[in-house]
């Protein structure tokens, strides 16, 4: 009787993890266009950590679908990211408020946030300090990659360095 248990207990365990992935990692894209003089900032991320991540940061459960850009969406993802994306141009904040959603794209087990910005371009430093889902994982991830004119660097954030200053090169 007690291996009949065991065995299901086993199987359930399977069964979880098949539908769950080991790799916790997310991917930010933040990019200046020159043509619309706007920033675009591009977030990618697990669907599942993203709706578990948003569900204990922000005390609301909610299905966020690609169709779904209306203002209280809006008004979640950007409280959301409020602590856990932050920029600085040169001593300038870029307040989460500030930014525009533009576009939610879910595919597969992925879901991308886009977000737009009008900003003036920094003359001599950005911040950024990323913590996306660090709290919810402690091997968590997340890849960083800044596009600005012939700047083009890439960072990892990760639980003991969260935070990087990219220095410009005018």
């Amino acid at each position: 009787m007690r291996l009949k248990y065991l065995l299901a207990g086993v199987l359930m365990c399977a069964a979880i993890n098949a539908h769950s992935h080991p790799l916790h990692l997310s991917f930010t894209n933040l990019e200046f266009n020159t043509k619309t003089s706007r920033w675009q900032l591009t977030i990618k991320v697990f669907t599942d950590d993203f709706s578990s991540n948003l569900k204990t940061s922000t005390g609301r459960e909610a299905v966020i679908g690609t169709k779904d850009k209306s203002y209280e969406t809006e008004k979640l993802l950007k409280l959301w990211l409020d602590k856990k994306f932050l920029i600085w141009f040169d001593t300038r904040p870029v307040e989460m408020t500030n930014w525009k959603l533009d576009g939610i794209k879910v595919k597969d087990d992925a879901t991308w946030l886009t977000f737009l910005i009008s900003a003036p371009l920094p003359v001599s430093e950005i911040r950024i300090r990323n913590s996306i889902l660090l709290d919810l994982y402690s091997d968590q991830k997340n890849l960083f990659i800044l596009v600005m004119g012939q700047t083009q660097s890439a960072f990892e954030f990760k639980n003991k360095d969260q935070e990087t200053v990219i220095k410009l090169n005018k």
